[in-house]
């Protein structure tokens, strides 16, 4: 299993240096797996950037060690995502911007609130969102405030 695990890091890093030198992802270079996940994307392959290239043909590459439970969910979520309409999805990737620039600490501490809302029971769900909705855009702001200025060190049990 160690020699898998140093095969796949060689790889990953060889694909990284044959990336940087040609500017992307050759279709040929592509194993016929992956070619199969990513065909919806042959025939304009060649016009998409470098880095969108290698992220495809990364993810192709993770496809195949997911479970089939796993790809179902996935492809759920891709057709969730696709059915989003335009200006929810920039400001969707605004919001993930924003939080890849924070600090680990914050991401830590948005993580583990997402984390108690969703073991939260979905009455307390549904009252905390309704609560939210109801209040009025200088409420909302002072909350963030407030949440923003809490001391991270302290966590409640």
């Amino acid at each position: 299993m160690r020699a898998n695990t140093i095969l796949a890091m060689a790889l990953i890093l060889f694909a990284g240096i044959a990336t940087a030198q040609d500017g992307g992802v050759a279709w040929d270079s592509l194993s016929e797996k992956q070619q199969r996940v990513l065909s919806g994307f042959a025939d304009n392959w060649d016009t998409l950037p470098a880095d969108r290239q290698q992220r495809l043909s990364i993810g192709a590459d993770r496809w195949f060690g997911l479970s089939l439970k796993q790809r179902d969910a996935a492809q759920n979520r891709f057709k969730q995502w696709r059915n989003t309409p335009p200006e929810r999805r920039e400001q969707i990737r605004h919001r993930y911007e924003l939080f890849r620039n924070m600090s680990v600490e914050d991401q830590r501490r948005i993580r583990d609130n997402f984390h108690r809302y969703k073991r939260m029971p979905l009455e307390r769900r549904k009252e905390l969102r309704k609560r939210f909705r109801d209040m009025t855009p200088e409420q909302r702001k002072r909350l963030r405030d407030r949440a923003t200025d809490r001391p991270r060190t302290t966590t409640r049990g």
